[in-house]
């Protein structure tokens, strides 16, 4: 679904940020990413993505080539994916459920299956009497159920979560990532983001790429990982 072939990345004024990245993701499984701040994990999301292009090596995601894809064609790319972020990002002026419904409006779909859709993923994640609030009237944990909801509009085959805790307490993250466990038990491939080692917490089976260095220094079970090897 998801590979890396010897995939490197930098900015212009940063310089090098991820180099010689070889891995696979296939349908279904879950991924923590972790890593330092600063030690490429954002990047390595954009260019699955397609936010960012590599300088060198190719990423394929779900059969899109990023040596082929032509522009007008990464939206199509990204309604394969659903991404949510550290701060949310909802649009303020707009209800819980009209933000879940947007992510589908600019598809395009029937309106009659974007209420439809709205309505079931509102519930699925505990939100069904919160369609009518605007973003300002939910608590932090609310709002990024919104956003997962409105990730998940789409049906995608992949949930990138960058940080997806970052800005919760710590109760609140247990919640979001038993969330994103169960959205994985249902077939979604998960990709979790985090500096935040304590999510990883009773999930040694899980697998985890670590990146340090402008590499990835482990790939495999959580149970397996060897801080004391983790450079950055």
């Amino acid at each position: 679904m998801i590979t890396f072939k010897d995939v490197s990345a930098s900015y212009p004024r940063r310089g090098l940020v991820l180099q010689g990245l070889n891995f696979h993701i296939g349908k279904g499984e879950f991924v923590f990413l972790t890593g330092s701040s600063g030690s490429g994990k954002s990047t390595l999301l954009k260019l699955i993505y397609q936010e960012l292009k590599p300088s060198s090596g190719e990423v394929v995601v779900a059969n899109f080539s990023s040596r082929k894809i032509r522009n007008r064609q990464v939206p199509y790319l990204r309604r394969k994916l659903g991404i949510v972020f550290q701060d949310f990002g909802l649009l303020e002026n707009r209800t819980a459920g009209e933000n879940v419904a947007f992510a589908l409006e600019v598809t395009g779909v029937p309106r009659s299956f974007m209420r439809n859709r709205m309505s079931k993923v509102l519930t699925q994640l505990g939100l069904a009497g919160k369609a009518h609030c605007y973003p300002q009237e939910l608590s932090g944990g609310e709002q990024q159920r919104v956003a997962i909801a409105r990730a998940l509009a789409g049906e995608p085959h992949v949930l990138i979560a960058d940080e997806p805790t970052g800005n919760l307490d710590p109760a609140i993250s247990r919640e979001i990532m038993r969330l994103m466990v169960d959205i994985n038990a249902m077939g979604t491939a998960v990709i979790v983001a985090t500096h935040n080692y304590g999510l990883l917490s009773g999930r040694d089976n899980f697998r985890r790429i670590h990146l340090a260095n402008s590499g990835i220094i482990f790939d495999g079970p959580c149970l397996n990982f060897d801080p004391r090897n983790a450079a950055g």
